[in-house]
Parts: structure tokens; sequence; C-alpha cells
């Protein structure tokens, strides 16, 4: 009779468990005009939004590229799609820095809030992205550049000031070869851009960055479950943080 009952109740006991673990107190971080906020929050209400927004950049994606077949073609749609959809943050809205889906439920956003959308949607096509700021010793700013991975190699684009770089035989520049200097601008916004904006920062740069970009865990990356559960454990086990945060 005991074995009966004692199925049940190692279940009953676990569901117990699993609903006292989904209501600790956890944190997410919110930026707005450079200030950063720590919100707390039930772990079941973190997860929940993780999902939500997980699944609806799989929902936007295809509705985005689900007409094309290869995936470089993805990219340039993608590519073209966030620079023609988010617009450039009004002054009078204040900077705001959460998700890479509130980019697209705000609909604006600033330089940076450009490559985190366009990045992010470039994973979810099932390509490594991410970005980064190129600095140069003769300018005192740098420039943020988006790479994304395609069969040939990395390549460079800039979804915020509509700019992406091409070879001579028409394809998307790779940075073997924009080292060597096959390469020229291609603008959406069809106007003329010197070479000499990017010059200085491709050639202090890119030589070496091939060593340095796409390993580890990018913000771009980590927006499924099963990248951002990796991401918890490596925090966890070599950083010794908390598994839940």
């Amino acid at each position: 009779m005991k074995k009966r009952y004692l199925i049940p109740t190692i279940v009953f006991l676990l569901f117990l468990c699993l609903i006292a673990l989904l209501n600790i107190n956890v944190s997410t971080r919110q930026g707005a005009d450079h200030k950063v906020s720590k919100i707390t929050l039930p772990l079941y209400l973190k997860v929940l939004n993780f999902y939500v927004r997980h699944y609806n950049y799989k929902w936007l994606v295809k509705q985005i590229t689900g007409h094309l077949d290869t995936r470089e073609d993805k990219i340039l749609r993608l590519f073209h799609w966030t620079y023609e959809t988010i617009k450039s943050r009004p002054k009078s809205l204040p900077v705001m820095d959460s998700h890479p889906w509130d980019v697209y439920v705000r609909g604006y956003g600033v330089g940076d809030n450009f490559h985190d959308l366009f990045t992010t949607l470039c994973n979810y096509i099932g390509t490594d992205a991410f970005f980064t700021v190129l600095y140069s010793n003769d300018a005192d700013h740098g420039i943020m550049l988006s790479f994304v991975r395609i069969k040939r190699g990395w390549v460079a684009l800039n979804p915020h000031g509509g700019v992406y770089f091409r070879n001579h035989t028409g394809g998307l520049a790779t940075i073997e070869e924009m080292n060597e200097q096959d390469w020229h601008i291609v603008s959406l916004a069809q106007i003329g851009i010197p070479k000499a904006n990017y010059e200085q920062y491709f050639d202090e740069n890119l030589p070496n960055i091939i060593e340095k970009i796409g390993s580890g865990f990018t913000r771009a990356n980590t927006q499924s479950p099963i990248n951002r559960l990796k991401l918890q454990l490596h925090k966890w086990f070599f950083d010794k943080k908390p598994l839940l945060e």
C-alpha cells in the first residue's frame, strides 16, 4: 500500500520544489539615458519573457526571409530590413539599452541598437554574427561594424549607416579580400562615401581581427535557450557567478 503512494508523493514534492524554484527572485538590467537600473522579478517571469522573445525572433526572421533560399540573400535582406525599419532616435526620446527585441518594438534606436538587432536576427537564420567597435590611432572616435559569417568567410556591414562592402565580382567582400584591398563601398542611401572614411580603421584592425572574432559567447548568440544555458553554466563554473541571477 505504501509503495502505491510513493511515486505520486515524489511527483508532488518535485512539483512543490519547482514552484518554489520558479518563484525565487532574480534580476534583469535596463538602461535609460546611459543609467542602468537593476530590476528584481521572479524567475518564472524572467524565463517566460525570455521564451516570448525567443519565439518572436523565430517568427520575425521567418516573416522577413522565409521566401529566400540562400544564406547570403537572407543576410542582405535582414540588413536592408533593419536599415529601412528601425529609425534613428528622436532627440526628445531617451536612449534605451535593454533587449534586442525591444529595439524592434520601439522602432527606433541609436547606432548600437541597429547592430544589436541585426546580429541577433542573423543568428536566428543559423549564421554567426556579432558587432564591435574598430578604433584608429589617427581618429578620436571609432566605427561600429557588424561581422557575419558566410561560406567564404566573415563579412562586415553597417546596418545603422546602411553601408556594406562588395568585392570586384559583386559579392560581399570578406575580411581576407578587404585585407587585399579588394573592396568598395555600397550605400543604401545611394550617396558617395569616400573609402578614406573606413580605410584607416580597416588597415589597423582587419589584418588581426580574424584571430579574435567568432569565438565564445556574444550578446547576439545568447538570445536562444541552448546558448543562454551554456553561458549561465560557464559563468557558474568558471566565473563563480550564481547560476540563477
